[in-house]
């Protein structure tokens, strides 16, 4: 059996106010016509379908347009759970017509229902539970989905009792569907969670349970059932968290912070009842977001001419009286309007233009937070309290945690 994993579209995300949606709809059809390509027999999105809890009616199109392309007419079943950046009541809504082109939308574990069995098609479901779904394929293999949206208590629907360990309560709701796993069935976890490896140095370790006590990770060693594979979202990199347990993030549809330019994939995953066979990264062509600290204008040119396939943010830091490394001239730190506008009009790729005045520098030191990104926030913290510069890992993680819903009260 072979599976495309994927997760953490953010379908409607914004860059600094720039509207991704036409690259978001590029990567999209990149990923159906991957999906072909490898005649996969399931694609998992594990979470973050929208960038928002009310998303777009442009949003949702692009959505199910998708999931109904990635379908082929029922051949290939897809599931999907929540993130937590959607709405798991109106991620799942649909189901009554999805099911009938073998597409499964779970907002809830305790709300999974089978509407249709199409026996006809390639695969199809055949049974379903508090937490899981069970697939048959006509190749004569059983597949069972363990599935864990966005878990928090609220969201399902229980309240913390006193002394609980919110990862010991992660593992109940997982084991839930996990307990449908058999030794004849391929096993698979979903789950839209944030997680770590235990194979960390001391210094990397001490981050990410630093950041743990307040932003619910959980132990990778939930995910140590019977599963031969576990498809996680949540961060957007494609990272392995155990490889011996093919614990796996698939990483995001495309870059949205200036300070991760690394490349966005899916995972093409072989599988049968006696685990993992093969798995291939597969990469997304994608623009990448590039952040550059200059001195001139001349410089922001030379940048943006350079980079003209990537999305660039470009602060020029006014330095008196400084050699340009361009042209070997010196300038002054003047910059004028028309300067910015030329920039602007020149670059199309030009997407973040900010610019730091001596004048400024010798005013005041105070900087105000509003004024600051939170990515920026997280740098200053991290230098003033460590000295050093933050792990990009860590700051991707904290970065994703900033952006979940407030409601969310656990």
């Amino acid at each position: 059996m072979r599976i495309l994993h994927t997760g953490d579209w953010h379908i409607g995300a914004k860059t600094d106010d720039l509207d991704r949606l036409a690259e978001q709809k590029e990567a999209l059809k990149q990923i159906v016509d991957i999906s072909k390509k490898y005649e996969v027999d399931m694609v998992i999105i594990a979470g973050d379908i929208y960038s928002s809890l009310v998303p777009s009616a442009e949003d949702e199109e692009v959505f199910y347009k998708t999931i109904v392309d990635l379908s082929r007419n029922g051949d290939c079943a897809v599931v999907a759970i929540a993130g937590n950046h959607d709405d798991p009541r109106r991620l799942s809504n649909p189901n009554i017509f999805t099911d009938k082109f073998g597409i499964f939308l779970v907002g809830y574990i305790d709300d999974i229902k089978i509407n249709n069995k199409n026996t006809d098609t390639n695969i199809y479901a055949t049974k379903c539970g508090k937490g899981f779904i069970e697939f048959h394929t006509k190749k004569g293999e059983d597949c069972v989905l363990a599935l864990l949206p966005f878990p928090s208590y609220y969201r399902y629907r229980e309240l913390k009792k006193e002394g609980e360990k919110f990862n010991d309560k992660v593992k109940s709701w997982l084991e839930a569907g996990a307990s449908a796993f058999r030794d004849d069935t391929i096993n698979i976890n979903v789950a839209h969670a944030m997680s770590y490896g235990v194979d960390l140095d001391p210094e990397e370790f001490q981050s990410y349970t630093t950041l743990s006590t307040t932003f619910n990770y959980v132990d990778q060693k939930i995910f140590h059932n019977k599963a031969h594979y576990t498809a996680l979202g949540h961060i957007h990199r494609t990272i392995t968290v155990n490889k011996d347990k093919n614990i796996y993030y698939s990483g995001s549809l495309i870059n949205q912070f200036f300070d991760d330019s690394s490349e966005t994939n899916v995972l093409i995953v072989d599988l049968d009842k006696n685990g993992v066979q093969n798995i291939i990264k597969h990469p997304l062509n994608v623009k990448l977001l590039k952040r550059f600290m200059v001195n001139s204008v001349a410089q922001a040119h030379k940048v943006l001419k350079d980079n003209p396939d990537d999305l660039v943010k470009v602060i020029i830091q006014d330095v008196d009286n400084v050699d340009d490394e361009v042209d070997n001239t010196t300038y002054t730190p003047y910059i004028t309007t028309n300067d910015l506008k030329k920039l602007r009009k020149e670059h199309p790729n030009l997407v973040t233009l900010s610019v730091i005045t001596n004048q400024a520098k010798q005013t005041s030191n105070i900087v105000s937070k509003k004024d600051l990104t939170n990515s920026e926030i997280f740098d200053n913290f991290i230098k003033h309290r460590l000295g050093t510069e933050p792990d990009p890992e860590v700051k991707e993680l904290f970065l994703s945690l900033m952006s979940e819903g407030l409601y969310e009260a656990d």
